[in-house]
């Protein structure tokens, strides 16, 4: 389903274009840097080549989520992982927590990145990390949203890019992307969103909070609650507003933006109600992807 016609202004359905994301980079360098967050992390790092990236879980001891991340080798020694901003600070204290005679040091940095997003792949930015170790951009790397997150302006130097600030959230929401602090909180389960297969190796070693992932794994990944795309139409809701069908509440709306014809949200739902024709939000019927 394309919802790139219905954003405020509306665009064609070949688009790209640029805003900005606020972000936080965590640099985790030294000897032990890559064992060590082969161990912490649900992706495989120790198979990253430089300039590589996989989306990762970073978890709490017990399963739930500290941080949805994307991690770029940036030399042999070095990794950097991208979050969201705010993010960051857990990422460190959580990284710190078990880093007892480890060879490597973790510093985070705030950035204010260029947020390119495109209807399709094939935007060509170059080499993501530079000779130095420097990075330059961190792909995007989602099935339904192109694009990439720009550190360098130089890696779009040259291209025809429109400025559309406005754009990018809702881009983020219409895609299904969950956020930090929105989606992803400390009582969040990584079953609940569309981010665990993407992010897990389930045929790496032990990592801190694997036992959590594996066991929802095995029963289908069948969380008490799902993330899941809203639509409607009329004034945008609030953040909180209920979800809800005749026979009671089913959900609640986490991210809202307003597009052109109304609105787009995305939603904790009830595993009772993820099939649901009847959805309701303020009193307007909505629909659910």
């Amino acid at each position: 389903m394309s919802l790139w016609r219905s954003l405020t202004p509306p665009i064609q359905e070949t688009f790209l274009i640029r805003g900005t994301r606020l972000l936080d980079v965590v640099t985790v360098a030294g000897p032990d840097a890559a064992t060590y967050l082969h161990g912490q992390l649900s992706a495989n790092i120790t198979g990253l080549g430089v300039g590589d990236m996989a989306h990762s879980l970073l978890l709490q001891p017990q399963g739930k989520m500290v941080a949805w991340c994307r991690v770029v080798r940036t030399g042999d020694e070095s990794f950097a992982i991208v979050v969201d901003r705010g993010a960051g600070s857990a990422v460190v204290e959580r990284l710190e927590r078990f880093k007892l005679r480890t060879r490597c040091e973790i510093t985070t940095e705030e950035v204010e990145a260029i947020a390119v997003r495109a209807s399709e792949d094939g935007v060509e930015l170059g080499e993501s990390v530079v000779d130095d170790g420097r990075l330059r951009f961190v792909p995007l790397g989602w099935s339904t949203l192109a694009g990439a997150d720009v550190l360098d302006p130089t890696a779009i130097e040259g291209l025809s890019i429109t400025t559309a600030e406005h754009l990018i959230e809702p881009l983020r929401i219409a895609a299904g992307i969950p956020a930090h602090g929105s989606e992803i909180t400390e009582r969040t389960i990584p079953a609940e969103l569309p981010v665990i297969n993407m992010s897990t190796d389930f045929t790496k070693g032990c990592y801190v909070g694997q036992e959590l992932v594996a066991r929802m794994d095995s029963r289908g990944n069948n969380a008490p609650r799902q993330i899941r795309v809203v639509i409607g139409s009329g004034e945008k809701p609030k953040v909180g507003a209920p979800v809800a069908e005749p026979e009671g509440e089913i959900g609640v709306l986490t991210s809202v933006a307003a597009v052109s014809d109304g609105w787009v949200a995305l939603a904790s739902i009830k595993r009772a109600g993820l099939d649901t024709t009847a959805a309701v939000v303020s009193g307007q019927k909505v629909e659910m992807a």
